[in-house]
């Protein structure tokens, strides 16, 4: 399914969106951040695709999987499901994604997110691409990792989240041979946060979930409450919400699939769709400005090449997390003539930073102060 660009809102409602993807034994080949791919049907005449706005793709909430072939399992090790998580967190933390739950198994994934901004499949290039090439290196094959592009269920509201969030924590408990007798045991997942405040993530949208709490669910708050909703799918295993999404991609009441049906078109002036793959959380610009006045100096000076020092390091770092600048945009700003010279500054960057805790101080103190940068705007 492909969420591009069609304008218009529903009104009175917000909008998620749910993508799942399945993996098996080939490269990850992209779906746009505002397209999700499908791998079925032909609407208007185009194959597998589906277009949005750009306004249709914020504050959608996204489920998606992906997987690979047991035999080529995504994780293999305890390391390459730290790896995994920590490219999430990266990931989360550059594209500001709201994630309300996830779960790591060894033949697939499955994320429950929401992208304020359009940007889902640069994310997803993002954090699969890296984590296929790390894996690469890791296990000395060759070859491709993923299989197939995501598919993706759009959810009309937080009626669904806990639903849906409850079918991914339990991933771990189905079938023949179940990984855990109790989703709070298996550690990569999001659960054991829900389960136990002390095992939370900074990073994991854990409030975003319990604020669709409905009183009737019972319990004597939210967290109880969806813990209790949890338990009670240990008895009773739930099907998939999902199952019943119009489409197979829309999972919502008849009004809003009718009207998320309707945009089902293109956009009416194809400059929207670049218009809006340019559109980040953070502009470089605005990085820059923010690692230039923290060292009290011009951010000019990390565009001079003799400027090796490690304040160039930090500026380095940060923009290629909290933007979603090329590294073709990010050479101009560095200096730099050709994509790959900024790709060895990022290697010394995050050598740096991996290496010296004053450093990681004083990249928390940034990213603090980019924080509320954002929240301002």
């Amino acid at each position: 399914m492909t969420a591009d660009q069609k304008s218009g809102e529903v009104p009175g409602r917000r909008k998620f969106l749910s993508l799942t993807t399945r993996a098996a034994a080939s490269t990850w080949a992209g779906a746009s951040a505002k397209t999700v791919s499908d791998a079925n049907g032909t609407v208007n005449g185009e194959q597998g695709r589906k277009r949005f706005s750009p306004a249709d793709l914020r504050r959608k909430a996204v489920e998606w999987s992906r997987g690979v072939a047991r035999a080529n399992n995504l994780c293999r090790h305890e390391g390459d499901y730290e790896r995994l998580r920590d490219g999430l967190a990266q990931t989360v933390g550059r594209y500001g994604w709201e994630v309300l739950g996830f779960v790591f198994m060894p033949n697939h994934v499955h994320v429950f997110l929401r992208t304020p901004e359009p940007n889902l499949s640069r994310g997803m290039q993002y954090l699969l691409s890296g984590y296929a090439n790390w894996f690469a290196k890791r296990h000395r094959r060759s070859g491709h990792l993923f299989q197939g592009r995501f598919k993706g269920e759009l959810v009309e509201d937080e009626t669904y989240f806990w639903a849906v969030s409850r079918y991914i924590h339990l991933n771990p408990v189905r079938g023949r041979r179940p990984l855990v007798t109790h989703p709070r045991d298996w550690a990569w997942s999001s659960y054991p946060g829900y389960a136990n405040c002390s095992q939370r993530l900074d990073w994991m949208a854990y409030e975003l979930l319990h604020s669709a709490w409905q009183g009737e669910m019972g319990g004597s708050s939210a967290e109880a409450a969806y813990r209790g909703f949890v338990e009670q799918g240990l008895v009773e295993p739930p099907e998939s919400p999902l199952r019943n999404a119009a489409d197979g991609w829309l999972l919502g009441s008849p009004p809003f699939v009718d009207a998320m049906r309707e945009r089902m078109k293109r956009p009416h002036y194809e400059d929207d769709v670049p218009a809006a793959r340019r559109l980040s959380n953070v502009g470089t610009e605005t990085v820059l400005a923010a690692v230039a006045e923290y060292y009290g100096v011009s951010p000019t000076t990390f565009q001079e090449r003799g400027y090796g020092d490690e304040h160039r390091d930090v500026a380095a770092w940060l923009t290629r997390r909290w933007t979603t600048a090329t590294l073709r945009e990010l050479a101009k700003s560095f200096g730099l003539s050709h994509p790959g010279s900024v790709s060895n500054l990022l290697r010394r960057a995050d050598r740096a930073v991996a290496e010296s805790s004053r450093l990681r101080r004083e990249v928390d103190a940034i990213q603090l102060r980019l924080k509320q940068t954002k929240n301002e705007v």
